[in-house]
């Protein structure tokens, strides 16, 4: 994988506060792009792997910009991927509370 390029998170570009955080790609190909993600799906696949489809809603790129590029398809899932890891190292979940005895 790729190294996960640097973004930070923009709220103050949000006017809707029931919608996801806008997130500014701030180093490498993409730098200068803010976008948020919409709808995420995660579907079990037959070879039991999961299939991530993700929606994602461009608010500041240039006018060339092809959001159906591969690569950028790829690098907001590899930021995704790391909100989500960095997301479980800080919250720590408590297995035993899921586990209902009856």
């Amino acid at each position: 994988m790729d190294k996960v390029p640097e973004f930070k998170y923009v709220p103050e570009l949000s006017d809707d506060v029931s919608s996801n955080c806008p997130i500014l790609i701030m180093e490498g190909q993409y730098k200068g792009i803010v976008y948020r993600y919409g709808r995420i799906s995660l579907k079990e696949t037959e070879n039991q792997e999961i299939d991530v489809t993700m929606e994602i809603d461009i608010m500041k790129a240039p006018e060339d910009f092809n959001q159906s590029e591969k690569n950028f398809t790829e690098t907001v899932g590899q930021i995704f991927t790391q909100i989500v890891e960095q997301g479980i190292e800080q919250e720590p979940v408590d297995l035993e509370d899921d586990v209902h005895q009856d």
